[in-house]
């Protein structure tokens, strides 16, 4: 019997649509810059349907979108920027990249960047930056959140790359802040390979953004620059596959919700672990990775239980992330409890060690789904039997 292929974290589901795009794109030559068709159907199309904002620029990836935004929201060497500890690298390496101080918030019980930790991180005066970021597609408490923020007037980037149509309180991620931004890799719930884009409400940041995103090049005089800008814009090739996938979006979200009920009734309560479990009833997830949480008691046993999953199964895995404040590059800058600055962030830390994400791939056939919740079942039960 031939070895069974490994089951990859995650593919892109691409159609006859896809590729009927991207050749119309090809052969209108307009392969990049901003003059396509595509790029201006996919900013407007995206920034409304998903985000919920007026305007969206389109530019290369979602690490590259945080640094747009922060520059045309004018941070300044220096300056504070709060963000999660826990969560993936872009959020503070483009914070970096654009000038500010990373401020590494730790989160609640729950994983989520925690309110009452933001409060005790804010300097009334000082503080003016806030990004929140919507980890594994789970809204952080957004009503909670924009108290603080209008309290101490400050201005807030929602970082929206793994929460593409998640809701809290009924309202669109992204729709809360000064900006948002999102990630379209190869991952996402709806992908263009690479890509990214920035939305907003306001006309002006819209202008703004474009402005820099393109070279910082005067509207008015071809190749006259006034200020440093930025080459981060999208292929309009790229934004072609995005015009696709957007039509097809709620399509994806669906088979994504399915393949993750599945999990969720194949794996929830197994020795104790929860597939992608809701902390609020007041929110809606967006289904960007079937995520498995693992009791306490197991959390030991994660790294072990990923590999044997991987030889012995043939199924992929992927640890949580590592939060910030323990990797080299960022161990200097300050963390914040709730119980205040220079506090250890347990929180984000225990969060980090207690679980993985499986494959979501949502064109998976249900032999590979069975596959994966027998398989994940059955290493379980062997290292909880060891324990015993």
């Amino acid at each position: 019997m031939a070895a069974r292929s490994l089951i990859q974290v995650a593919e892109p589901s691409f159609t006859q649509l896809e590729e009927d795009y991207l050749l119309e794109a090809w052969r209108s030559t307009f392969i990049s810059g901003a003059a396509g068709h595509h790029i201006q159907r996919f900013e407007s199309e995206f920034s409304s349907k998903i985000a919920g904002c007026k305007h969206g620029v389109a530019c290369a990836n979602g690490t590259v979108a945080i640094h747009l935004a922060w520059k045309a929201l004018n941070v300044q060497p220096g300056d504070e920027v709060l963000l999660p500890d826990w969560g993936y690298v872009a959020s503070a390496a483009a914070t970096v990249a654009a000038g500010g101080t990373p401020v590494l918030i730790d989160c609640d019980e729950t994983g989520r960047m925690d309110p009452a930790a933001i409060r005790a991180a804010i300097v009334p005066g000082s503080t003016k930056y806030l990004m929140v970021v919507h980890l594994y597609g789970h809204p952080c408490d957004m009503i909670a959140i924009m108290a603080i923020a209008k309290e101490f007037q400050l201005i807030v980037l929602e970082d929206c790359a793994e929460a593409h149509g998640a809701l809290c309180n009924g309202q669109v991620c992204g729709s809360f802040g000064n900006a948002c931004t999102f990630s379209f890799f190869a991952n996402k719930v709806m992908t263009t390979g690479e890509g990214g884009m920035v939305c907003t409400n306001d006309e002006e940041l819209a202008i703004r953004l474009k402005f820099l995103c393109t070279h910082a090049m005067s509207p008015d005089q071809h190749f006259y620059h006034t200020e440093i800008g930025f080459n981060f814009r999208l292929s309009n090739l790229l934004a072609a596959v995005g015009c696709a996938q957007l039509e097809r979006f709620d399509d994806l979200i669906q088979k994504r919700n399915v393949l993750i009920e599945q999990y969720q009734q194949g794996l929830n309560g197994h020795c104790n672990v929860r597939i992608n479990p809701l902390f609020d009833d007041n929110v809606t997830l967006c289904p960007w990775l079937a995520t498995l949480y693992l009791p306490d008691s197991m959390s030991a046993h994660r790294d072990e239980i990923c590999a044997v999953l991987k030889q012995e199964y043939h199924i992929d895995t992927r640890p949580f992330f590592y939060p910030m404040s323990v990797m080299p590059p960022y161990r200097k800058y300050v963390t914040v409890t709730k119980e205040g600055r220079g506090r250890e962030t347990v929180g984000a830390k225990r969060m980090s060690t207690l679980g993985f994400v499986i494959p979501t791939v949502p064109d998976m056939v249900k032999e590979d789904v069975a596959h994966v919740v027998n398989s994940i079942k059955s290493v379980l039960s062997r290292m909880k039997n060891g324990d015993e």
